[in-house]
């Protein structure tokens, strides 16, 4: 996370545009060392993300976010920011 991806288009996806095969590959190898992602997952380094559409950034119980993150107000959507 915080490296932009060499070559990328810049513009807006949907989630419905891609690839389920290539989605769940790109979260093995990027995502899911920190991350699950499944109903009634554990919590790892980072949070489970089951159900995080919808959910405000920066809340999950147990974990130590930065003020801004916290205050972001920032709503987990389909929409880019």
């Amino acid at each position: 996370m915080g490296k932009k991806e060499k070559g990328g288009g810049g513009g807006a996806v949907s989630p419905d545009s891609g690839s389920s095969d290539a989605g769940a590959k790109l979260f093995k190898a990027k995502c899911a060392t920190c991350h699950t992602a499944n109903d009634g997952g554990p919590n790892k380094q980072g949070p489970n993300l089951w159900g995080v559409m919808g959910r405000q950034s920066g809340q999950v119980a147990g974990f130590k976010y930065t003020a801004a993150n916290v205050n972001s107000g920032i709503i987990w959507s389909n929409q880019a920011p």
